[in-house]
């Protein structure tokens, strides 16, 4: 049994799809990784500042991350 044949436009279809999974995957991983830090720093800024509800919404906040 030989490799199944596409039309073009169907391998293009097909590539254009993989090409924006991998741009979704890149995009989020880069709106995981820049949300963990801003969480962090306003984590560490309310443990300097004794701020309860500060540290309460950004650990939850990062808890859903």
């Amino acid at each position: 049994m030989g490799r199944p044949v596409y039309p073009a436009n169907q391998l293009r279809g097909f590539l254009n799809t993989i090409n924006d999974l991998s741009a979704d995957l890149v995009l989020q991983e880069s709106m995981y990784r820049f949300n963990y830090d801003l969480y962090s720093r306003k984590i560490e800024e309310s443990l300097i500042e004794k701020d309860e509800e500060k540290f309460n919404k950004y650990t939850t906040l990062m808890k859903q991350l």
